[in-house]
């Protein structure tokens, strides 16, 4: 009978998103997920052909736990990528945001889990203002442009708003974007 296997691939991906998530993706590396899990290399490599299938496989995994925390976050448990929650997200959680939003790329690779988030937003423009999907469409990603510019500045450091001007911002954004919607 074969050895029951201790260290398993979903506690792989927890450890590493955690270190993602505390000290970036350059710290989640083999020897630092041995060093968290307190075993050796061995059920890492048993796990994942490498490092790049371990990083493809914590894409999703980053997202979905970037999800959860949007919904957390936000006042009324909607996921918004264009909100004050994903702004306070970026200041909380710095190096999950850049791992997701602020890499050569990254929107490519993250476009498919993160698809769902986007059509559901999209779907919601054109039911409250009568808009075609294209209309509704640039007017999430005008939005979230304009939040995502924002965010990016917090979780780097280059400023550290207050988060009442960020508000203010925000509506006066959302109020002069969705004016020409609303009849």
């Amino acid at each position: 009978m074969p050895a029951k296997k201790v260290i398993t691939k979903e506690m792989i991906l927890d450890t590493a998103l955690n270190v993602l998530c505390k000290d970036g993706i350059e710290a989640v590396n083999v020897k630092n997920l041995a060093k968290e899990l307190h075993c050796s290399t061995q059920p890492i490599y048993l796990s994942f052909e490498g490092m790049d299938q371990l990083r493809e496989a914590l894409i999703p995994a980053a997202v979905e736990k970037f999800a959860e925390l949007l919904r957390q976050e936000a006042v009324d448990g909607s996921v918004q990528l264009y909100g004050m929650a994903y702004i306070q997200l970026a200041k909380k959680k710095p190096q999950l945001f850049r791992f997701l939003f602020m890499r050569n790329h990254a929107f490519e690779e993250i476009r498919q889990t993160l698809q769902p988030l986007l059509e559901q937003e999209i779907t919601g423009f054109m039911k409250k203002y009568q808009i075609s999907y294209d209309e509704a469409h640039q007017f999430h990603d005008q939005l979230w442009m304009h939040a995502h510019g924002i965010a990016s500045m917090i979780a780097t450091g280059f400023c550290d708003w207050d988060m009442g001007k960020v508000e203010r911002m925000l509506t006066e954004c959302y109020a002069s974007f969705s004016g020409k919607y609303e009849a």
